[in-house]
C-alpha cells in the first residue's frame, strides 16, 4: 500500500479508506471483506476495521444476505453536494434545452485522470440512448469531449496522458497515432471546437464546445451527439452549441472576447 513520493502528513488510516472508497467506484459491485483485502494487499483485520467503521458512518452498508458491503447513504449526500455546484447547475439549466433543439443527447464532461469524466447526460425525445451514463469515463482519443478537453491544456501533459492511457481504436475511422492525434488538437483550437466522425461508434457524430472559466481557462467541455445527423455538414449543429457554450461559460464568470476561444 506504500506509495511512491507520498507526502509525509499522509494519514495512513484515512488513505487506506479512501483507497476502499475509489475500489467501490472503480468495481461499482458490492465487494466482501476478502475481495477489498486481497486488491488492496491489506491484511482481512485492518479491512474488516476499516469497513465497520464506513458502516457505522453510513458511507458503506452491509448486505445482511451476503455480508459484502455496498455504498452507503452517505455517499449519495456527499456526491449530492458535488453535483450543486455551479458548473454543474449551469449544466443541469441549459441541456435539456440543447439537447431538444438539437434533437440529440447533450453531455457535460471534464478531463479527469487522463480520461472523459461525465457529469451529466441529457436524453433527447428523439435520441438514440448510448452507453454514457454519469460517472462513467470515456477515451479522450476517439470522443469530440475528450479531444476539447485535450486540446488547451499543455502539449506535454497531453502527450504524457496519450502515451499512458493509448490510443483508443473503436472503428476504421479512430484516430492511430499519437502525430495524428496532435495534429488533430490543432485544428481543434483553430476551429475553435471538436468533431467525433464516427471515431468512438460507426454512424455516430458528435460536436462538442469548452466550458470556460472566469480566468478564461477551459474547464470542463459539452456536446451533443448521436445518429442523426448524417453525413454532411456539422456546422450548423455546432453554431448551436456554440451559443450554449458561451452561456454556460458566461454564468461561470468568462467574458468573451469577440471569438470563442
Amino acid at each position: 500500500m506504500k506509495k511512491e513520493n507520498t507526502p509525509y502528513y499522509i494519514v495512513q488510516s484515512v488513505d487506506r479508506a479512501f483507497s476502499i472508497f475509489e475500489l467501490f467506484i472503480r468495481e461499482r459491485r458490492p465487494l466482501g471483506i476478502t475481495d477489498v483485502a486481497d486488491e488492496l494487499k491489506l491484511h482481512k483485520s485492518v479491512v474488516h476495521r476499516l469497513l465497520a467503521t464506513a458502516e457505522e458512518h453510513q458511507l458503506l452498508e452491509q448486505i445482511p444476505e451476503t455480508g459484502k458491503y455496498q455504498v452507503g447513504p452517505k455517499c449519495f449526500e456527499l456526491g449530492s453536494v458535488y453535483a450543486n455546484n455551479s458548473l454543474i447547475t449551469e449544466g443541469k439549466r441549459f441541456l435539456p434545452e440543447l439537447a431538444e433543439k438539437v434533437g440529440e443527447k447533450a453531455h457535460l464532461g471534464i478531463l479527469h485522470e487522463g480520461t472523459v469524466l461525465y457529469l451529466l447526460n441529457q436524453e433527447s425525445p428523439k435520441s438514440t440512448r448510448i452507453n454514457a451514463p454519469v460517472g462513467v469515463r470515456n477515451p479522450v482519443s476517439s470522443t469530440a469531449l475528450g479531444k476539447v478537453l485535450m486540446a488547451w491544456i499543455d502539449e506535454t501533459q497531453a502527450m504524457d496522458i496519450l502515451r499512458k492511457q493509448g490510443l483508443a481504436i473503436h472503428t476504421p475511422k479512430s484516430i492511430s497515432t499519437i502525430e495524428a492525434y496532435m495534429e488533430e488538437l490543432k485544428q481543434v483550437r483553430a476551429r475553435g471546437y471538436a468533431i467525433d466522425d464516427e471515431e468512438l461508434s460507426t454512424g455516430f457524430r458528435c460536436v462538442a464546445f469548452p466550458i470556460r472559466d472566469q480566468t478564461s481557462k477551459v474547464i470542463a467541455a459539452i456536446s451533443v451527439g448521436g445518429r442523426s445527423f448524417g453525413t454532411g455538414s456539422l456546422e450548423p449543429i455546432a453554431e448551436v452549441v456554440r451559443n450554449y457554450a458561451v452561456l454556460i461559460s458566461e454564468r461561470l464568470g468568462y467574458v468573451p472576447k469577440g471569438i470563442f476561444e
